[in-house]
Parts: C-alpha cells; structure tokens; sequence
C-alpha cells in the first residue's frame, strides 16, 4: 500500500445523497420532536421506555425552551461532524496498491489467487471463501494488513477465491450455480494439487456458500475443517421489525422484474443501508476527529473504499439472497436447497470452528450464533469489533488472525 497525491477525490459513500440526506433528516428532526417526546407522545423502542421515562423525570424541571435550543445545537453539530468526515474520507489521500499473488486456476470470471506458493508441501491448505455481494480484497486489504499473506507467514497455504465481476454466463447464475459451477470445481481441483483434504474458510455469505459445498462434498472425503466467519444462518433473529417489509419492497421494484441484465451493486447497498441506516452517520462523525495521517485513519479508508467497490449482481443471486434468506429464512427453517439436497448442518461429519463479531447489523451475532445449536462440536470465538473491523480491521492481526491460524494447524 502506498499513499498517491493525485488521487481523485471520492465520490463515495455511495448512494451519497442517501447517506447525506438519512443524517440530515435525523439530526433536524431531533428539536421537532422534542416536545412530543416530554409530553409523552412519542413512540419508543419498548426496550428503551424505562430509560426514556427516566429521561423524563430528570428533565420535569428544566427550561424546555433552553433544553429545547441546546438539542438543535448538538444536532446540528452532529450532523456538521457527519459531513466533515465524509469530505475527510473523499480527500484522503490514501490509494490501494498490492502485488497481485499469482493465478492458481480460473473458471470463467471467478479466480482463485496462491498466497502460499513457497511454502513447504506439509503445510496446512486452505480455502478462502468471501461473500458474492463485496470484493474479495477485504480478506487481503494491504500488503502490511492482509489475512491471507498473514495466514501465508504464519506457515499456512492460503488461496483465495475472487468471484470477480460476473459476465455473460455468470450473470444467469443464482447462489446454486455458483456453488455447484464454480466452487465445486475449484475445491476438487485443489484437492486433487496437493492430494490431501483442504480447509474451507467462509466470511459472511461465504460462509453459508462454502457449508453447503461442505455437506455436497462429504462424501468424497476431501475436506479437513469448516471455519465460518460472521455467517447468517437465522436471518430473522435481532433483524429490524421492519424486515419483511423491506425485503418485500425490494423484491417487487422494477429492477428485479424488468430483464435487465445485471442489479447494480448500489441497490445492494441500499438494502444493507436499511438494516442499520444510522451506521453512516456514526462512522463518518467518529472519522472526522482523526488524524488523517494516522494508521487507524488510513485503514478506515481502506475498508470504505472497499465497501464502495462493489460489482453488480447477478439478478436471480439477488432475488435468491433476498426472498430464499431475508424473507423466507430457508437456512434455518431447513428448506434450503441445493444440488437436490437441503443444506442441513447437523448432517456434516467435520470439525470446524464459528466466529461471530461482538458487534454487527449485517449479520446480528445471534443469526451467526444459531449454527452453535446445529454444530455443537464445533469451537466458537466471539472476536472483538463489527462484521467488517472483526476481519479486517485496525487490530485484527492482534485479535483474531492468529487464532485462526491455529485453528487451521
């Protein structure tokens, strides 16, 4: 990695106008609904009623309309600090430069990078499996800050599976083809280099892609562990109550239904935005009081334009993630099919281990969690940070990467 001064300034986060216009709305509406909240008119979470009637009685006695003035102020200082940080982030000078590892196989548009080609033949081989939905790079953010090459160093073969953007083929796919056409292929082939079983690694949705090609493969007896990171199983457990309605807006807009041939990857984003639409306006608040030159700083931004650098989806992937998973729940109602199997944990005969983040919207630890209750041999590691920071953030090599590798020998 290596800092350039021409960069060209961002044009993220994306979509920037909703980002803007979420926190916007949110810190102007604060003052406006103050006095509905002090008469008790406003709807509260029923978690949070107690500490808001609490609230209440401490503030029976204040000068509403000074109290009133001092939370305009702090909202629009907050949403000032929300957009100073993303004018931070847009001109931050930092760009992603690595050394591309070398090509072990490619099967259409999906790649399959060695990280560990100098490594002696007894070492551990392991598969890295990333989402569809982001790019694969999130496992190899930098070359002074990358889970393969550390994996790499500390005596594990890692390669690394980069669907890459889908073409003329790949966009007719849906999650099964992906699994049977292209992930499949990749572990036998594995298999077959280095003649032992290998391990499967998946992150988020990965995870749910390479534990169905774990229960297809068993009986061909070439995988030696399953490590699951941040991956949903239980789609509706800690999920917003307005779920159902959301994914069934989704799956009835026009772009799902009007032939294009490809979704663009902002309307993912869009979805994920509205899981957790305050996570923007957090983050950017918290990154316009850092050092811009700071490491901290720097991996923030690394991690963000990786957010921002999604490819477009297939539109039956799409389709799939949304009503198989976010509406009809089929993993965990155990009627998700794949390769005329439904994919059941409690069926796969291998050790493994599951990491769930302490912290994390885009997969609730509780939906990761519900895989404890199915693979009950299995290990788990609670690992500090959020769904992204937990992998690949600032501290991860202290706090996660190592015990990962010991996993894996």
């Amino acid at each position: 990695m290596s800092d350039s001064k021409t960069q060209q300034i961002r044009s993220g986060p994306h979509p920037l106008s909703l980002h803007v216009a979420s926190s916007t709305q949110n810190w102007t509406a604060a003052a406006a609904a103050f006095p509905l909240f002090q008469l008790g008119g406003l709807q509260i979470h029923p978690d949070l009623k107690q500490q808001a009637e609490d609230l209440r009685q401490n503030i029976a006695d204040a000068d509403l309309e000074q109290l009133q003035l001092r939370i305009m102020t702090k909202a629009q200082n907050r949403l000032s600090h929300m957009l100073a940080g993303i004018r931070a982030y847009q001109h931050h000078p930092y760009t992603r430069q690595t050394t591309p590892m070398p090509l072990f196989n490619k099967i259409g548009t999906t790649e399959v990078r060695d990280y560990g080609r100098d490594l002696v033949d007894d070492a551990p081989v392991v598969l890295a499996v990333p989402s569809l939905i982001n790019p694969a790079y999130i496992l190899d953010l930098a070359e002074n800050h990358s889970f393969m090459r550390n994996l790499s160093e500390q005596g594990i073969h890692p390669y690394l599976l980069d669907w890459t953007t889908p073409q003329s083929e790949e966009l007719a796919f849906g999650l099964e083809d992906y699994i049977i056409k292209r992930l499949l292929p990749v572990i036998r082939e594995l298999h077959r280099h280095h003649n032992k079983k290998i391990h499967l690694l998946g992150y988020c949705m990965g995870g749910n892609l390479a534990l169905a090609a774990a229960q297809i493969l068993q009986p061909e007896n070439m995988i030696e562990g399953l490590t699951l990171i941040a991956t949903p199983w239980d789609f509706h457990v800690d999920q917003p109550a307005h779920l159902p309605a959301l994914t069934t807006n989704f799956l009835a807009k026009d772009i799902f239904n009007s032939g294009l041939s490809s979704i663009p990857a902002n309307i993912m984003q869009l979805f994920f935005f509205s899981l957790d639409p305050t996570l923007s306006d957090r983050k950017f608040r918290k990154f316009s009081t850092q050092i811009p030159t700071a490491s901290k700083a720097r991996n923030f931004v690394a991690i963000e334009d990786w957010v921002n650098d999604g490819s477009p989806l297939s539109p039956q992937v799409a389709i799939d993630c949304l009503r198989n998973w976010y509406q009809e729940n089929q993993p965990h109602n155990k009627c998700w099919r794949i390769a005329d199997q439904i994919i059941d944990p409690s069926c796969l005969d291998l050790s493994g281990h599951i990491i769930t983040p302490k912290t994390d919207r885009i997969v609730p630890p509780a939906s990761a969690k519900a895989l404890q209750k199915i693979l009950p041999n299995f290990t788990h590691t609670v690992a500090s940070g959020g769904h992204v920071t937990m992998i690949a953030g600032n501290s991860s090599k202290t706090t996660l990467w190592h015990k990962i590798a010991s996993y894996l020998k």
